[in-house]
């Protein structure tokens, strides 16, 4: 027969360590070994059950029915509720030990108070609970994350963009949309994740610069533990979708070490799209963003160009909220060809939330149904024309038209990145740009 050691040694020091009521008894019902809360479900201390017969403490009403003559019959696991002497309810569990012959040669049982398990029912429900309310969030932050508008890319360089990212999405490889403020990089984030293996899950979008140092560790990753009081950080909320972290240009350096830290440490299931505004490896030579997150997050970089250099999407945007307005408002207006102009040659720092704001108050505040340059609000209203303030007194006309073509020069450059760009636009060559600019810049 294989021994249950119950001598005084180590196994001795084992069961007395569990904060657990362990009973066990030999094949004749006697108690031969308790751990050291046993019996406080009877009134009982540990010491007065040892040596017992578990027949004798049923025939005292102790308790009923006992669990180990039940074992011993039926030679296999056994729970019941045993009801005691002061009217306590105890859900109780007994396993047998055989001997070589097959036959039962110890039972070993261990109890909890039903009300434990009723708070135990509590807890799970309030488990439950939370975990219905975090299934409810992620599906309404889905709702209102992936209502993806149609992409406007009748230019060349958006037709690049959605051409790149049919070819990352289907692969979970972090991506870093580069653009100016408004260009619709979070629209180019959620178009990743629409055609990605991830669309099923989350779309998490974090605004990096609206969280503070002293609370960025708390917001990403959460507490350890759910529970009713417990908050779910952005990374697991993220799990099995999509994780994207607007704006990481604007994260101190504090931030990003939580940052980098928690994506090496945490093997999340999730993909990771991030955004600047700015350069980051000239953030990375001055030392204001951190190396090792930058390779992190920049595996594949996708630049989006801003509207004013992307005329043909500019045409279709402006379009676009014009009649969103004029049906939204059921009003019958439109732009005049001059004014349509004018706006295609204006900067849009703001790119399409500025043209979405302009064009909603043009509809909103013209009186007549063709809106003109004189309904501009004042700050678009460009000054009287250059022509007008030149000075043409005591002036050759070959000067007049040399400070009209330095003036069209520089308002190139700071529109356009390249001299070819500029030549192109300009008609004429990309030498000969470069030699005007020589010319106006000694």
């Amino acid at each position: 027969m294989q021994n249950l050691y119950l001598l005084p040694n180590a196994e001795e020091e084992i069961i007395d360590s569990y904060d657990e009521d362990i009973i066990v008894t030999n094949r004749d019902g006697k108690i031969i070994k308790v751990t050291h809360i046993s019996g406080s479900n009877y009134d009982l201390s540990a010491d007065d059950l040892l040596g017992q017969s578990v027949y004798d403490l049923e025939s005292k009403g102790i308790f009923s029915p006992a669990i180990t003559p039940l074992v011993l019959k039926q030679k296999k696991k056994v729970a019941l509720v045993q009801t005691t002497l002061n009217g306590r309810k105890v859900l109780i569990t007994a396993i047998p030990l055989f001997n070589e012959l097959h036959e039962v040669e110890f039972v070993i049982s261990y109890s909890y108070e039903v009300s434990e398990l009723h708070d135990l029912q509590k807890y799970l429900n309030e488990l439950e609970g939370e975990m219905s309310a975090v299934k409810g969030e992620l599906a309404l932050l889905r709702e209102e994350g992936l209502s993806v508008d149609g992409v406007v890319s009748e230019s060349k360089s958006m037709k690049q963009v959605l051409k790149t990212v049919s070819k990352v999405a289907p692969h979970n490889v972090p991506v870093t949309l580069r653009g100016e403020s408004g260009v619709g990089k979070s629209t180019i984030a959620k178009l990743i994740h629409k055609q990605s293996i991830k669309s099923p899950g989350p779309f998490i979008e974090v605004n990096c610069a609206s969280i503070p140092d002293a609370l960025f560790e708390h917001e990403l990753v959460g507490e350890p533990d759910i529970g009713s009081s417990k908050k779910m950080g952005f990374l697991r909320l993220a799990q099995f979708g999509t994780l994207y972290l607007e704006g990481v240009d604007e994260l101190s350096l504090t931030s990003q070490t939580i940052l980098i830290k928690a994506l090496q440490q945490t093997n999340g299931n999730y993909r990771i799209i991030s955004s600047t505004e700015l350069n980051l490896e000239n953030l990375m030579a001055k030392k204001q963003f951190r190396e090792d997150l930058f390779y992190f997050l920049h595996v594949v970089p996708i630049q989006i160009k801003p509207l004013r250099e992307r005329l043909e999407d500019l045409t279709e945007v402006i379009q676009k909220y014009v009649d969103k307005y004029t049906t939204e408002y059921q009003v019958n207006k439109k732009l005049s060809d001059s004014l349509f102009h004018e706006l295609l040659h204006m900067e849009w720092s703001g790119n399409h939330l500025e043209v979405k704001n302009l064009m909603e108050r043009l509809i909103v505040q013209a009186e007549s149904e063709i809106i003109t340059k004189d309904d501009l609000p004042v700050e678009y209203r460009r000054s009287d024309s250059s022509l007008d303030k030149l000075e043409i007194e005591g002036r050759t006309l070959p000067a007049i038209l040399g400070k009209v073509e330095e003036e069209i020069l520089v308002n190139a450059q700071k529109r356009y990145k390249t001299t070819t760009e500029m030549a192109k636009i300009l008609g004429i060559s990309q030498p000969s740009v470069v030699r005007k600019l020589k010319k106006y810049s000694n």
